[in-house]
């Protein structure tokens, strides 16, 4: 299931692979559907500290905030972007962060980050490798016994990239938007979550393809715990978020609200055409160690910049991270992180998250040389969106960078 289904907005391949696939990259598979704005189209007032000629800064300022404004042109309600490099840093909105009452998005909101979350929890795994806590190579039964059907033949390594062939428990867990809009208060323990993984066939032996699954990093967190004997929660803290001054950055678990400034999230009830609804406030222990996290376009640009300056892991770790594979979806998927190449730019690395509400893109270039991170208050699901989308990641990534 893709768009169709909340499966798709919730970190599945589509939403992984789509957004900076958009026209900038490669084909949308969403439906296509056109869509007025929600609101007065309301332009940020984006900064940047340059320290080239103020002709420079000007027109890098003005495309940068068009890139954003074409987002907002296209359908979604709102958005916000950062940008940082050697040159300084850039930022941006457009769009409104409440329709009903007609504000205005702000640079400094707090947004729900999907997926990212794997990044995140994939390198609190690999740090347990480079403590010699876990291998790659050990198999899901070894740390986990009797909890998944043929553990004994998945490993760490087919977990982080997506090659372990288990069933995504969000695929069946709700079968549309509006299911999920009706139990979304609802809690889940993950134990729960790998038995609706576990009630449906893997699609393939491990190791022979690779699907893009939450039930993988569910598992993760689960080993995490295991492991270190503290939670997944208390493990990201304190090995990424206390040491980077991540401040604005945290790991619900009971909380089903968002603590600070931030837009409302929507979403589309009953197809691209339907009105949104607001669902800024549920329950993330549905998604926990696969895409519960909170944060700022800072603390992600942060929390980027620092792993690919080999801050949090050593070379070797570094190299197994962006070791890239193939998955079903055509994306190329490594330990925890997606990797895109574009002439304009060169090489990226990253993630996208797709949650109830929020839309998060998050990218560095692989020689670390500049972040981007992009936040829209929606689950994107027409092509207008979603080339909007992967235009306005291309312009951010590139203006300023090394390519020419």
């Amino acid at each position: 299931m893709r768009y169709a289904s909340i499966a798709t907005g919730v970190m599945a391949t589509a939403v992984l692979a789509v957004p900076l696939a958009a026209t900038a990259m490669a084909d949308s598979s969403t439906p296509a559907a056109a869509r007025v704005a929600q609101g007065d189209h309301v332009r940020g007032d984006g900064s940047r500290e340059f320290r080239g000629g103020h002709e420079e800064k000007t027109n890098h300022s003005v495309q940068l905030q068009k890139a954003l404004d074409a987002i907002v042109k296209a359908g979604s309600p709102g958005v916000i972007a950062e940008v940082r490099d050697a040159d300084g840093v850039w930022r941006g909105h457009s769009g409104k962060a409440d329709l009903e009452k007609d504000k205005p998005t702000r640079n400094d909101g707090l947004f729900r980050i999907g997926s990212v979350t794997k990044t995140f929890v994939s390198t609190v795994v690999l740090q347990l490798v480079q403590e010699g806590k876990v291998k790659l190579d050990d198999s899901v039964e070894r740390h986990l016994p009797g909890l998944v059907k043929n553990g004994e033949n998945v490993t760490v390594r087919q977990l982080l990239n997506h090659r372990s062939g288990l069933h995504n428990y969000v695929d069946t867990l709700w079968p549309n938007f509006q299911v999920f809009h009706d139990t979304r208060f609802k809690t889940y323990t993950p134990d729960q979550l790998i038995a609706e993984s576990n009630a449906h066939a893997p699609y393939f032996a491990p190791g022979t393809n690779g699907h893009y699954s939450n039930t993988n990093y569910v598992l993760l967190g689960m080993l995490i715990e295991k492991v270190t004997g503290n939670s997944a929660k208390a493990e990201v803290r304190e090995r990424i978020i206390e040491p980077l001054d991540l401040n604005r950055t945290s790991f619900p678990e009971k909380s089903t609200v968002i603590k600070g400034p931030h837009a409302k999230g929507y979403m589309r009830l009953d197809g691209a055409t339907s009105p949104y609804a607001d669902v800024t406030d549920y329950s993330t222990s549905w998604s926990w160690a696969a895409g519960a996290m909170i944060s700022d376009t800072r603390d992600l640009n942060t929390f980027y910049k620092a792993l690919f300056n080999g801050k949090l892991l050593s070379a070797p770790l570094m190299k197994e991270m962006k070791a890239t594979q193939t998955l079903d979806d055509g994306s190329h998927y490594g330990l925890g992180i997606a990797k895109f190449d574009n002439p304009a730019f060169g090489t990226a690395y990253g993630h996208v998250g797709g949650t109830p509400g929020y839309h998060t893109h998050a990218f560095t270039l692989a020689d670390g040389s500049r972040q981007v991170t992009v936040s829209v208050n929606e689950i994107a699901d027409t092509d207008e969106e979603n080339k909007a989308a992967g235009e306005a990641l291309k312009t951010l990534l590139t203006l300023g960078s090394k390519a020419k």
